[in-house]
């Protein structure tokens, strides 16, 4: 990556389950203040882990970072509770859009305001809608009853109250149709460019993560295998193979792909 000053540095992490399962194995990733990075890679390869690690969610999971350090605007973070490091300007949108089932979509929007630093709710709620227009009609809908893309809707706006610096996307295309999932990735890059936030995005849509992330790392086995620009890992011929079906014979394994050689820089 450039020397784009970064907001998040995820140095040479280890993570374990109940102190006995290794997850993570030497992972390193940064994101540049204000940037885009998507981290890549097929279920179980420790995506949602990573995330969690950086916003303290794993505590809650009897998970912990056993070695190396995360880094968020120069300090250590890793050892932080989650709602330290949530008032700090990290915020995680969880995979599988959990809303507040039982309370309308204002009021979910609402749960997300106490954590800002700035401002009335009555301000946040304004760009939030003028992000979400969708979510104005439903405002006094209860959330358990909207469609899964306007309760995808609800949980970004939620996380958009508390001001964040840095959000953590985790799937948020999963289960959706292809139109609401470009509505919604192209309301993610306008508050990207237009509000600054920094966005590390975990998505299984590589071909639409590599559209809308500049940057992109690829995970195996909780391990980063790989890492460039978008516009390069869109035409490497094993990101092709493996995940975006454009290869010539069938779909193969990652390990199976013969060109495919590991970068060793983070692997020990």
């Amino acid at each position: 990556m450039d020397n784009a000053e970064a907001i998040l540095k995820i140095n040479n992490i280890e993570v374990k389950y109940h102190e006995v399962i290794l997850v993570l194995k030497g992972v390193s990733i940064e994101i540049p203040r204000g940037g885009i990075v998507a981290l890549l890679g097929a279920n179980g390869a420790g995506k949602s882990t990573t995330l969690k690690a950086v916003s303290g969610l794993l505590k809650t999971e009897d998970g912990e970072v056993t070695d190396g350090g995360i880094l968020y605007e120069g300090n250590y973070i890793h050892h932080e509770r989650a709602a330290k490091i949530a008032k700090a300007g990290i915020v995680q949108v969880i995979e599988g859009r959990k809303v507040f089932e039982h309370l309308t979509v204002e009021e979910n929007l609402k749960v997300g305001a106490h954590l800002r630093k700035t401002g009335s709710v009555k301000d946040k709620l304004q760009m939030v809608y003028h992000y979400f227009p969708r979510l104005v009609e439903k405002r006094n809908e209860i959330a358990g009853f909207i469609s899964g893309g306007e309760q995808q809707m609800t949980v970004v706006g939620r996380a958009l109250m508390t001001e964040p610096k840095l959000v953590l996307l985790d799937e948020p295309s999963m289960g959706l149709a292809p139109m609401l999932i470009h509505e919604i990735f192209n309301i993610v890059t306008r508050l990207n460019q237009e509000e600054k936030i920094s966005i590390l995005l975990v998505e299984q849509n590589v071909k639409l993560a590599l559209r809308v992330a500049p940057y992109a790392y690829v995970m195996e086995t909780g391990r980063i295998v790989m890492d460039d620009t978008s516009e390069k890992l869109s035409q490497n011929e094993d990101i092709k193979d493996f995940y975006l079906g454009m290869g010539a014979g069938s779909k193969k394994s990652f390990r199976e792909v013969k060109h495919y050689k590991r970068r060793k820089r983070w692997l020990s």
